[in-house]
C-alpha cells in the first residue's frame, strides 16, 4: 500500500468516527436548551453533513485498499490480520447501504432501525479497524510512492 493510501484511509476513517460518534451524543446525550427543538446541539445538522461528506472518500480508498492491499494478501495466502481483514470488508456493504437508507427512509421506526443497525456496524467496524492496524506486520509493507 503506498502511503498516499494509507493517509486517505486514516484519514477518512478517522473523520467518520469521529463525526459519527459526535453526531451520536449529540442526538442522543445532549439536550438542546430549545424544548421544542429535536436537536441535542446547534451543531448537529452540522455535524451530520460532516459525516455524510467524509463517506464517498472513505468508499473510494476503500475501494483502492481492497484493489491493491486486501486481495494480494488474499491470494499470498498470508494469515497476519486476515480475520480483521475479512471483517472490514465484510462490513463495507452493511455500512454503506445503511447509510444511504436511513437518509431516504421516511417511516420512523424502518429509519430508527436502520440508523442503529448502521451505528452498531459502524462500532464494530472501528473495532475492527483497530484491531487490524494492532496486528504485527513486516516494516517495509508501506512503500513510499
Amino acid at each position: 500500500m503506498k502511503r498516499w493510501e494509507l493517509f486517505l484511509l486514516h484519514a477518512s476513517t478517522l473523520a467518520i468516527a469521529i463525526s459519527g460518534v459526535v453526531y451520536g451524543i449529540m442526538k442522543y446525550v445532549m439536550t438542546g436548551s430549545d424544548p421544542d427543538s429535536p436537536l441535542g446541539h446547534p451543531w448537529q445538522p452540522g455535524v451530520l453533513k460532516a459525516h455524510v461528506l467524509a463517506a464517498p472518500f472513505l468508499i473510494f480508498v476503500f475501494g483502492l485498499v481492497a484493489r491493491g492491499h486486501a486481495l494480494p494478501k488474499w491470494k499470498s495466502g498470508e494469515t497476519i490480520g486476515k480475520k480483521s481483514g475479512i471483517t472490514l470488508l465484510g462490513l463495507v456493504a452493511p455500512l454503506v447501504l445503511s447509510g444511504y437508507a436511513v437518509q431516504v427512509f421516511t417511516g420512523d421506526s424502518l429509519r430508527k432501525g436502520t440508523g442503529w443497525g448502521h451505528t452498531a456496524a459502524g462500532v464494530l467496524f472501528a473495532a475492527a479497524y483497530a484491531a487490524h492496524l494492532l496486528k504485527k506486520r513486516p516494516v517495509d509493507e508501506v512503500s513510499p510512492g
